[in-house]
């Protein structure tokens, strides 16, 4: 008994030194996996890969949520113009990723992925209310394993609460969550 239970000690010691080896070059910076989308036409699953290349702390974002509460929405799109801190890799396209914010959790870290998402020409031309829904976004938590989890948002709207908590609502139930996602990359990032 004394044996079985030093086995397990020894194996708990060892998991936690590999888990702590596999973050200590700092946050991953390449998530892959599947994106499973729910919408109206039905359920899509496709290979996903998030790749950070800049990331900002949450101290450093917190003017980014002032501008978002006192001018809303076009306020953000026009702070986050002109930024391409990652990419978004859904399917076979490639969008540019305005900002990539991240916080360390307990045992690993958190992401948010933010990027205005394309306003198709049938949405303008006939004004329909997925307008006022132009971001996509991107919340994944990362384990000291390199593995996560997280939801996908591809036509939200942005909303400061009154707590100054960031709200996102979905276009028309439009949602989704990630599945078998992985770090295939960790070190350091440049930070912004």
């Amino acid at each position: 008994m004394k044996r079985s239970r030093s086995i397990i000690i020894s194996t708990v010691c060892t998991v936690l030194v590999v888990a702590s080896i596999a973050l200590a070059g700092g946050p991953p910076r390449v998530l892959s996996g599947t994106a499973v989308v729910n919408a109206p036409h039905g359920t899509r699953r496709m290979g996903v890969t998030l790749v950070a290349n800049r990331l900002t702390s949450v101290e450093q974002a917190k003017y980014l949520g002032d501008i978002l509460a006192k001018g809303g929405q076009g306020a953000l799109l026009a702070a986050l113009q002109g930024r391409n801190d990652g990419q978004l890799r859904l399917g076979g396209l490639t969008f540019s990723v305005a900002l990539v914010v991240i916080e360390p959790t307990d045992d690993g870290y958190r992401y948010l992925f933010v990027t205005p998402r394309t306003i198709h020409v049938n949405e303008s031309t006939f004004g329909e209310g997925s307008m006022d829904f132009p971001f996509g976004v991107a919340m994944i938590e990362v384990n000291g394993f390199g593995r996560g989890e997280g939801d996908l948002h591809v036509a939200a709207a942005l909303h400061m609460d009154t707590s100054h908590h960031l709200v996102i609502e979905d276009y028309d139930g439009i949602d989704g969550h990630f599945e078998d996602l992985r770090a295939t990359d960790s070190g350091s990032v440049s930070t912004w």
